[in-house]
């Protein structure tokens, strides 16, 4: 793409004038003069455009005007930024920019220069702060004052523009948001700093959170209202009260309970934290930790209040500098019940779901050990199960209380019975007895079943039963005989643990793969079997199945049966999934299905073998991946001729002879069969032509053909006289080729 060249028609012109001005007085002079055509003392908002553009005109020496000469705008001070920052004189030498004042209120300044002129113009603008944005706290937030007192420093706010310049003149309404209380001033206007502050505020009567909200009077205000947080706090001591009841019941020798407690408050009734307060307690009773101080809530109590040994009225006073004091009384009774202690019926035994036969019982008494007539006791079965019956009985003279019987649960371990006294705040005390289990009743398998491996290999999991009594408990103790169908065991005699566990020392499995079983027994109860599956290992063998030679086969025929191999392991165990290949040890053979994997029952067969054409021996050897075998496993054949199809001389057909003498190449001929293999005993006919002599010393001659196919016809004598002779070979069936005449020539 071609690139246009771009220019500026102001600099051009600008160039044009400097040039001309060179050249002589007639033409355009440079710049001398830069003169501001628009006011210089602006004001504005910040952030705002000013209203009217800043312009500047360019004249030479003579005060001519001049046009396309270029004005440079720059902020000088404050901010912002001018549109267009360059500006090129039009015809009348003015050229002009739009001010954007800066965020920062105050003065702003820009500044209009010209290259080669000296002069600069300063534009000067009083920038004023914006619309009010957002509020902040100035000052008073978070004090702490006396409740109903005011504030020491009254709150404050402070108003600012989106440029966080403080906004002045600008109107904000305080008002009470919470705890009560009062201000006056509520209607501020900010100061030329932004602030504006309340009069006073006095905080509410009630101790605790005040509230104080300042809303600025505008739109779009940040932050409004602002909340302003006080703590109104306790004044001093003028009032003391009972927190509890002054009227109290107790026991002879005993803590007051709950203890006595008073409030101190002030005027306005808040509590008053940190005051004194002093407990004295009246002859024959005794205070315990008498000197307090209250706490937050204006609350004091002594660490407690022991009444005296003797049944009678006792007091407690609380008192707080000079203001009245707080008196409590208290009633002792006498004679209350202290302890509770075991009598009988602990630590027994007995079978799971038996009564024990000494029935537990509990004894209660004062503080000085009197025993306490007629008080309840609850016996509570809260461990083992089982079952208490007359289970609430009454305290007799002696303080004895006895349950009716205590029967444990079906459970071995540990039963447990818990005495109460009702409505006492003694201990309980609580009776333990052990369950055992009954006689052994069951054996259930708890691990080790239905697993696999390798035969002759230990199982991964040791098999493991668990014995029970006939409430299903487990029985500890008891000696578990294991006997193993085949395999090699060791443990056999393990005896159960406390959760009723035997678990044989290990089951190492026979070498014949299939299921092998393992039974657990005891004397009197049903026996256990264990089931386990032994696998075959790793291909080790080949075993020929059937015979590994073959009978006789016609060539070029099938062969039945097929050789098939059985892949066993090293214990003999049938192996499957190994992959068998029938391999042709003679490259005539024709095979299907040469690749095969064994199934279960280690078996791979041939599906298809045709030896050649050629009569012999054909043979097949199996491979099976991963393991090599030595010697080769190996399948024979010996392939036979076919019946007889074909025939053919075997010695010359045409000689010389001579008259009266035996021919040198005895007549022969070759039987065949159709692959031209030789066929053995096939009976062949040679017969004397006429005048053409004798054969083994007649006319006619039978022979039978040998191994190799071949029959002769015994010596062939010429007769006298000079002639071609013949003999003529006949052999039986319909044969390609016969009859085959044999011609010697007698010169």
């Amino acid at each position: 793409m071609q690139r246009r060249a771009s220019f500026s028609w102001s600099a051009l012109a600008a160039t044009a004038a400097l040039l001309a001005a060179c050249n002589g007085d007639d033409g355009p002079r440079p710049p001398s003069t830069l003169a501001a055509t628009s006011a210089t003392s602006l004001t504005g908002i910040v952030g705002d455009v000013v209203s009217d553009p800043l312009a500047v005109k360019v004249t030479d020496d003579r005060g001519a005007a001049l046009g396309g000469i270029v004005v440079t705008f720059a902020v000088a001070e404050g901010g912002g930024s001018v549109t267009p920052a360059v500006d090129t004189t039009d015809n009348t030498g003015v050229a002009s920019t739009r001010w954007r004042l800066g965020g920062t209120a105050g003065q702003q300044r820009v500044s209009a220069t010209v290259t080669g002129v000296t002069t600069q113009i300063n534009f000067i603008a009083a920038a004023a702060a914006g619309a009010p944005a957002n509020v902040a706290v100035q000052a008073g937030n978070n004090q702490s004052a006396t409740a109903g007192t005011a504030v020491s420093t009254p709150p404050s706010v402070i108003v600012r523009d989106r440029f966080n310049n403080p906004v002045n003149a600008t109107s904000v309404f305080f008002s009470i948001s919470g705890g009560g209380g009062s201000v006056t001033g509520a209607g501020a206007t900010t100061n030329a700093s932004g602030v504006a502050t309340v009069g006073s505020w006095t905080l509410g009567p009630n101790v605790g959170t005040n509230t104080l909200t300042a809303l600025v009077v505008a739109n779009g205000v940040t932050a409004n209202p602002i909340t302003f947080t006080a703590n109104g706090t306790a004044g001093t001591a003028a009032a003391i009260s009972a927190q509890t009841s002054t009227s109290i019941t107790g026991t002879v020798g005993g803590l007051v309970t709950p203890v006595p407690s008073i409030r101190v408050l002030d005027a306005n009734g808040n509590p008053v934290a940190g005051v004194n307060v002093n407990f004295t307690a009246s002859t024959g009773s005794t205070v315990v930790g008498g000197a307090k101080t209250t706490n937050l809530q204006g609350v004091a109590s002594p660490d407690g209040w022991q009444l005296g040994s003797t049944a009678a009225t006792y007091t407690l006073s609380a008192t707080v500098g000079s203001l009245p004091p707080v008196v409590f009384s208290a009633v002792a009774r006498a004679g209350a019940a202290a302890t509770m202690s075991i009598l009988a019926g602990n630590n027994q035994s007995a079978t799971v779901g038996r009564t024990l036969p000494v029935d537990p019982s509990v004894r209660i008494t004062d503080a000085l050990g009197n025993p306490i007539a007629g008080q309840e006791v609850v016996f509570e079965v809260i461990d083992g199960g089982g079952s208490a019956v007359a289970r609430r009985p009454v305290t007799d003279a002696n303080g004895t209380a006895t349950v009716g019987a205590w029967t444990l649960g079906e459970t071995p371990g540990t039963n447990t019975l818990r005495a109460t006294a009702t409505g006492l705040t003694v201990q309980p005390v609580v009776f333990t007895a052990l369950a055992t289990a009954g006689a052994p009743a069951s054996l259930t398998i708890s691990a080790g079943n239905n697993q696999t491996a390798t035969a002759g290999a230990l199982l991964p999991v040791a098999p493991s039963v668990v014995v029970r009594d006939n409430r299903g408990n487990p029985v500890a103790g008891v000696t578990v005989t294991f006997t193993a169908s085949t395999g090699v065991l060791t443990g056999a005699s393990a005896v159960s643990n406390a959760a009723g566990q035997a678990t044989v020392g290990s089951w190492r499995l026979g070498n014949t793969a299939g299921v092998q079983t393992l039974t657990a027994s005891i004397i009197n109860v049903p026996t256990v079997t264990f089931t386990a599956t032994a696998t075959a290992g790793v291909a080790a063998n080949v075993v020929v199945v059937g015979d590994s030679v073959a009978p006789n086969f016609p060539v070029n025929s099938f062969i039945s049966p097929l050789p098939t191999a059985r892949v066993v392991d090293a214990n003999g165990n049938p192996v499957s999934g190994a992959a068998v290949t029938f391999e042709s040890l003679d490259g005539t053979n024709t095979l299907t299905g040469a690749t095969r994997t064994t199934g279960t029952d280690g078996l791979a067969q041939l599906t298809s073998w045709r030896i050649g054409t050629t009569a012999g021996v054909y043979r097949l050897r199996v491979l099976v991946s991963g393991l090599t075998l030595t010697p080769d496993v190996t399948w024979r054949v010996t392939g036979t001729a076919l019946a007889a199809s074909q025939a053919a001389a075997l010695s010359a057909a045409t000689q010389s002879a001579t008259a009266e003498a035996a021919v040198t190449s005895i007549p022969t001929v070759r039987v065949t069969d159709q692959f031209n293999n030789p066929v053995l005993g096939v009976t062949v006919t040679f017969a004397v032509g006429t005048g053409s002599g004798t054969i083994s010393g007649g006319t006619t001659v039978t022979a039978v053909t040998d191994a190799n196919g071949s029959a002769s016809s015994g010596a062939w004598v010429m007769p006298s006289g000079s002639g071609a002779r013949t003999v003529t070979a006949t052999v039986s069936g319909s044969i390609l080729g016969s009859p085959i005449t044999f011609t010697a020539n007698v010169p």
